[in-house]
């Protein structure tokens, strides 16, 4: 069940031009669901885009450089060895109440350069006059994810959608396969699905550097949800589910655990070269991965 079109995004976009164009994909087949971290070139997998393309000359963000002003860091000191993992685990959290004055919106926080999104710097004081945009970190590359699940006659499906950008050539809208469908599995495999993506865009900025391009090195992603249980799991419930060999406080196993294991596992492979934060938004501020999840469903 997979989309080889992707569908228009609710989101009112801003029109801009770009230096670049993008170069056609081939499409995904649905059957490629494999949460394996898998290297680019992975049968199944789009050649990524080259982040970030910038704007007109006439836009603040031409510029290919900018000072990153680090986003805060927990608030949370350890005591002791015993609790450095659960501070880690929290500094997973992007919270931004924390992060950014009172004057930015959660939208105002979403900078769009070319075809990506990344997070707008917190010292920014006025939008810029061309795209009406906060000046962004270009190192801190934002992408949505959405997982959708949903019964009709008696028969169940579920899908995933990722965004990273306007008519980004990343974006993916995928159904699920197997006899398993939640909302919880959903999540999780869109999770997975866009771990592996950040490791094949890291291998080929990585390629593009030896080749003599100057990039901004990135730093940063920010994987932005509407699920709690995404988050929660994540940056919460993971120190005491492991503390207790996966079992719940009622001495359940863990359901999906095999899923967070696999999550966790692809987060440490991805944080030996940049950090990964996870940004828990309303439903209404997610719409652009939720047209993709949905796409899939109903396609």
């Amino acid at each position: 069940m997979a989309s080889s079109t992707i569908p228009p995004h609710p989101r009112r976009h801003r029109k801009r031009e770009t230096k670049e164009t993008q170069t056609a994909q081939p499409a995904q087949p649905a059957h490629d669901l494999q949460p394996a971290l898998a290297p680019q070139g992975t049968q199944g997998t789009q050649g990524p885009q080259t982040p970030m393309v910038t704007q007109g000359d006439d836009c603040w963000h031409s510029s290919t450089m900018h000072t990153h002003h680090s986003f805060a860091q927990s608030n949370t000191k350890p005591s002791g060895d015993d609790d450095k993992d659960k501070v880690t685990l929290k500094g997973r959290r992007f919270i931004a109440e924390n992060e950014y004055p009172p004057r930015f919106s959660l939208k105002d926080i979403e900078v769009e350069i070319g075809a990506w999104m990344c997070v707008a710097c917190p010292a920014s004081i006025s939008t810029c006059p061309t795209c009406k945009q906060f000046e962004g970190h270009e190192d801190s590359l934002l992408l949505a994810i959405h997982g959708a699940c949903i019964t009709e006659k008696k028969v169940t499906r579920s899908s995933f959608g990722l965004y990273y950008g306007v008519n980004n050539l990343e974006n993916v809208s995928h159904g699920i396969t197997g006899k398993a469908h939640t909302n919880q599995i959903a999540v999780l495999t869109a999770c997975l699905r866009a771990l592996r993506n950040a490791t094949s865009i890291m291998n080929e900025r990585l390629k593009l550097s030896r080749k003599g391009n100057e990039l901004v090195p990135l730093r940063t992603f920010i994987i932005k949800t509407d699920s709690e249980y995404l988050v929660r799991g994540i940056t919460e419930w993971l120190p005491k589910w492991k503390e207790a060999g996966w079992k719940t406080c009622k001495g359940v196993t863990v359901a999906n655990a095999d899923l967070f294991k696999l999550v966790e596992a692809g987060i440490t492979v991805l944080e030996r070269v940049v950090e990964v934060k996870f940004w828990l938004v309303p439903r209404e501020n997610n719409q652009e991965a939720e047209c993709l999840a949905k796409w899939a469903i109903m396609h």
